[in-house]
């Protein structure tokens, strides 16, 4: 905390760390949840409610979740359903606006293998909470999916998101299917099942027909179409039992980069204009250059750049 009392722009401070609890919550990679919480209240100390209220939101909502959780085992423990697998299956249910995640802008075809247990929930959520409506975010879901050829000795355990198992699990009954078809199945966009596709060649657990066709050097500078072939590698093999596909896409990393700045810019403007509005009410007639002066005065989180300031107040 000493050296975050020297940090001028606390707002992007915000902003960054917002994301980074984010994802260590919901992949539940944090080192302890106390400290977590220690934090969020020393934030809180010094920068003021406002600042830290996403973020003590957000570690309510972990806490929640467990419960939540708890009385959902329960429920499916007193009512058994055929083919449900509920081994592991855990759920963390969001407030709206408090985390770095938007609502879902594309459909998505969840794969049947894990339609029931997607339905169970919803269902019981709906009677839990009358009212509320379930935005499903598969790009933040994870899950383990056990590759087998028959023998124990070549099993293998992948630690993929929802995208890719949705994907894997188009190759239970076939073992090579059109790039058209896994998009048809799954309803994900091209752009983004071309990198899903090419993130799993990767790992060598499919494999393009293309390649060894065309004569590219490598997978970055296929180009997959419609008709080409993804077939199952059926000779994988791997020396680590659990295997992690589930790497960030680079495009995603990118762009939550890019919007955190939007957002901080987005922010910045409104704090600003509040400010003007709050001064010119208690003021009433002010020179242009003392509104100025005061309003930068009055911003604690962040230095304005004049022409931002200029700006809002032409606004």
């Amino acid at each position: 905390m000493v050296i975050f009392k020297y940090i001028t722009e606390k707002d992007v401070f915000q902003k960054f760390y917002r994301n980074l609890l984010a994802s260590r919550l919901v992949n539940d990679t944090s080192v302890s949840h106390d400290l977590e919480g220690s934090m969020i209240s020393k934030l809180k100390q010094e920068c003021g409610f406002e600042y830290t209220s996403k973020l003590q939101k957000m570690y309510t909502d972990t806490h929640t979740s467990k419960d939540l959780n708890d009385r959902f085992q329960e429920y499916c423990s007193a009512n058994p359903a055929p083919n449900d697998s509920l081994q592991g299956f855990s759920v963390m249910v969001l407030s709206d606006g408090s985390w770095p995640y938007s609502r879902p802008s594309s459909e998505f075809n969840i794969a049947p293998e894990l339609r029931t247990i997607h339905d169970r929930f919803s269902s019981f959520y709906d009677k839990q909470h009358s009212g509320r409506k379930l935005s499903w975010l598969y790009s933040q879901s994870k899950g383990e999916v056990e590759w087998s050829r028959g023998k124990p000795k070549t099993s293998h355990r992948f630690h993929c998101s929802t995208f890719q198992l949705s994907i894997l699990f188009q190759f239970n009954h076939r073992d090579s299917l059109t790039f058209g078809e896994l998009q048809t199945n799954t309803m994900i966009e091209k752009d983004k099942l071309d990198q899903l596709v090419k993130q799993l060649v990767t790992f060598n657990v499919l494999a393009l027909s293309k390649l060894s066709t065309n004569g590219a050097t490598g997978i970055k500078d296929i180009e997959v179409q419609l008709t080409d072939t993804v077939q199952l590698n059926l000779n994988y093999s791997n020396r680590k039992i659990r295997v992690n596909l589930a790497l960030p896409l680079k495009s995603e990393s990118k762009q939550e980069t890019e919007q955190a700045h939007q957002s901080v810019k987005d922010d910045r403007m409104l704090v600003i204009q509040a400010c003007i509005v709050r001064t010119m009410k208690s003021r009433k007639q002010l020179k242009h250059s003392l509104l100025l002066a005061e309003v930068m005065q009055q911003l604690q989180n962040f230095q304005p750049v004049f022409l931002l300031s200029r700006n809002a107040l032409v606004f």
